[in-house]
């Protein structure tokens, strides 16, 4: 009891008293949760700054610290305090455990953290996505099954586990589930192979077909050969979050059906082959910001795309043409052929990742197109299996090239103005003018050629923006676009016939 005189706060509620020491209510929810994952989980931060919990014991995936997901350390540590206390773990103790951790995880040197993909030392290292942990090692000498990887990987829900590789396995079975010409089909693999090899760009796969030509089911059958997933083939983003959100997600996507590409949606495809970051304000943040920096294995499947493609997106495509199905089957005989020839399928694509581990230092290429790592691995490859893919690869960028040519109005004049005679008797293999010139030089080539000059840019600054967007393009069919020396009042332009076209482009039609 307590007396009269005792204190109070100031509304006259009694000040508890203090309890005495050593008699405390002991450790809070969040301390034990705390100590829970502290016992259970090595607390890593990866190279991309995100927390992570490594299993002290078992597959070496790493669980995130931020994820609300089912799989996420803040559900295992709930169901584990449950278990073993029969509590069930406020919200607030939660957050404030993880608080903790991410905070711990924050002072800790960056390791990384891989997914589905990783390179260690002169190894290629694939998580089988299997819940025991087991990974695939990949040397120039072969390949191994391991019960334990080397290196940390990541998981995401849409990571399945990969068909259980084949010694002596063959492509033959799975071959006739793909309906591609030989160049085609050989470039297709040669997309798979690479896409073993992580930190080089992947051209972007563009599987254009009409209907019929089975170009769902093509792409689901590649990508079962590089990851595995439950949704191989996805609707394409409706903006820059969904885009990183879902990117991240796999190592190897497939947007379907393609009709049309944003200019937003072609930088940020762009970003995904080259691995730049893309930044996004954290939702109910006003200050924080997040990082989403990956470098993907990207597919496209279109029955036609309704405008031409960016330059940059261009030089970053490899289109394949699936031919149409004369005996159709349904998706359940499809399906449970895919599952058969997987096996056998997946030991020869490893078998080739070995070899093209064995030949790519001695790969030389040249000339390179921009994909040069990409055309390393195709050397590579044709060194081991006696293909000629390299070859076919810069046929298809050349044809890419020409094609942007041929569907602009712009890149046709200035093609003509590089190469063919003009009435005055000018030398066409060059010209030099200033951007109002050009124009004017244009205006009246398309005049000449019955080209519509309506179509060309008004004004200077439009020229030079789209100059600037087709000269890839236009330096692959044999014309060179740059600068010339800039003078006080002239900032002139350079238009030259090379002697020899990138990439042994064919003829342009005028």
């Amino acid at each position: 009891m307590r007396d009269h005189d005792e204190e109070t706060f100031s509304d006259g509620t009694p000040i508890p008293d203090e309890p005495p020491a050593g008699k405390g209510k002991g450790p809070s929810q969040a301390q034990i949760l705390v100590s829970m994952a502290e016992d259970t989980y090595r607390l890593i931060r990866a190279d991309d700054g995100r927390a992570y919990g490594v299993p002290r014991m078992g597959p070496r995936i790493a669980v995130p610290l931020a994820s609300r997901s089912e799989s996420s350390l803040r559900a295992r540590l709930a169901a584990s305090l449950h278990r073993q206390t029969g509590q069930v773990a406020s919200s607030s103790s939660l957050s404030d455990a993880l608080t903790v951790l991410m905070g711990e995880a924050a002072d800790l040197e960056p390791v990384p953290v891989w997914l589905r993909v990783a390179r260690h030392d002169n190894a290629v290292v694939i998580d089988m996505g299997t819940e025991t942990g087991q990974c695939i090692t990949i040397t120039p000498a072969g390949w191994a099954i391991e019960p334990v990887s080397p290196v940390i990987f990541r998981r995401s829900e849409l990571t399945h586990p990969l068909a259980q590789p084949e010694r002596g396995g063959t492509l033959d079975a799975l071959r006739t589930l793909i309906n591609l010409p030989e160049e085609d089909y050989q470039l297709a693999i040669a997309w798979v192979v690479a896409a073993y090899f992580t930190g080089i760009p992947h051209p972007i796969l563009l599987i254009q077909g009409e209907q019929g030509t089975a170009k769902s089911s093509l792409i689901r059958t590649l990508l079962a050969l590089i990851d595995p997933q439950p949704a191989a083939e996805r609707t394409p983003p409706k903006d820059n979050r969904e885009w990183a959100i879902f990117g991240r997600a796999s190592w190897a996507f497939c947007y379907d059906n393609v009709t049309e590409i944003p200019s937003w949606l072609s930088n940020a495809l762009c970003k995904g082959v080259t691995g730049d970051a893309v930044l996004q304000r954290v939702l109910h943040s006003d200050e924080d910001i997040g990082v989403y920096a990956f470098q993907r294995v990207i597919a496209l499947t279109t029955i036609a795309i309704s405008h031409e493609l960016a330059g940059d997106l261009a030089d970053r495509t490899l289109l394949i043409e699936p031919e149409v199905i004369e005996v159709r089957r349904t998706e359940t005989e499809v399906a449970a052929a895919r599952a058969a020839a997987l096996p056998a399928a997946v030991g020869a694509v490893l078998d080739l990742v070995a070899g093209v581990l064995r030949e790519l230092p001695h790969a030389v290429v040249d000339s390179a197109p921009r994909m040069a790592d990409f055309a390393q691995v195709l050397a590579a490859l044709d060194t081991a299996t006696g293909w000629d893919t390299l070859a076919c690869y810069r046929a298809k960028v050349a044809d890419m090239a020409l094609s942007q040519i041929e569907g602009s109005t712009l890149a046709r004049a200035i093609y003509r103005l590089a190469t063919c005679p003009s009435p005055g008797g000018r030398d066409p293999a060059l010209w030099e003018g200033t951007a109002t010139e050009l124009l004017t030089a244009l205006r009246s080539i398309c005049t000449d050629a019955g080209l519509p000059a309506s179509e060309l840019p008004a004004g200077e600054r439009a020229l030079g923006q789209k100059v600037r967007e087709i000269a890839p393009a236009l330096r692959k069919s044999g014309v060179d676009v740059r600068p010339g020396k800039r003078t006080e009042h002239r900032r002139p332009l350079i238009i030259s016939k090379t002697t020899s076209p990138q990439d042994q482009p064919g003829a342009l039609t005028s």
